[in-house]
């Protein structure tokens, strides 16, 4: 990493800490009561697309969550895969769209961020910078993620897994905890 990266990573996190949580508070939800759930991950290829879109599947069709979005974001501004292309339910934002402090801006990231999901999960270990802006920014009323001391300050709930977790043991882990999370609201 260059000197100016580091440099603008260090602003940036300044930055971020210096952000208020937009929320009044957090609001306990589960998938029970859920109408809509958000989904954040960097970019690692058709693989993970490819399970990120299966869970999207899984938390409609079995779940019956009836909104269902996938924010990604692309490090290379120059190289967007071609499965990220066609944008329904998966939106992305690149390198090209960050600004100085690596804050992401953009039409994709104000929508996102904007939205009062029920449930934001994120389903990355270690979140980049502009991930983490992405987070705290949000309006969504419950956020989930991986436990990170660093990192508590960003969600309501963090699942502990294994340093070697796969995607499918995270994945599992937090539906078993959605699942049991009382929220004393019912799905209209």
């Amino acid at each position: 990493m260059s000197l100016w990266t580091q440099l603008k990573e260090s602003l940036g996190e300044r930055r971020l800490k210096m952000r208020k949580d937009p929320r009044s508070k957090p609001a306990m939800a589960n998938f029970a009561t859920a109408r809509s759930v958000a989904l954040l991950y960097r970019e690692k290829g058709e693989g993970f697309y490819i399970l990120v879109k299966q869970y999207v599947k899984f938390l409609k069709a079995e779940l019956g969550i009836r909104e269902v979005l996938a924010l990604s974001y692309i490090e290379d501004h120059k190289d967007i895969p071609h499965y990220h292309l066609h944008r329904l339910r998966y939106d992305y934002f690149t390198s090209k769209n960050l600004d100085f402090f690596m804050e992401p801006t953009g039409e994709e990231v104000e929508r996102f961020v904007e939205k009062d999901y029920d449930i934001l999960i994120d389903l990355e270990k270690d979140p980049s910078l502009p991930l983490r802006y992405v987070l705290r920014m949000s309006k969504a009323r419950l956020k989930v993620g991986h436990y990170s001391e660093a990192y508590e300050h960003l969600y309501d709930l963090m699942i502990r897994c294994d340093e070697r977790a796969t995607f499918d043991e995270y994945i599992k882990q937090v539906n078993h905890y959605l699942r049991k999370i009382n929220s004393h609201e019912e799905r209209a």
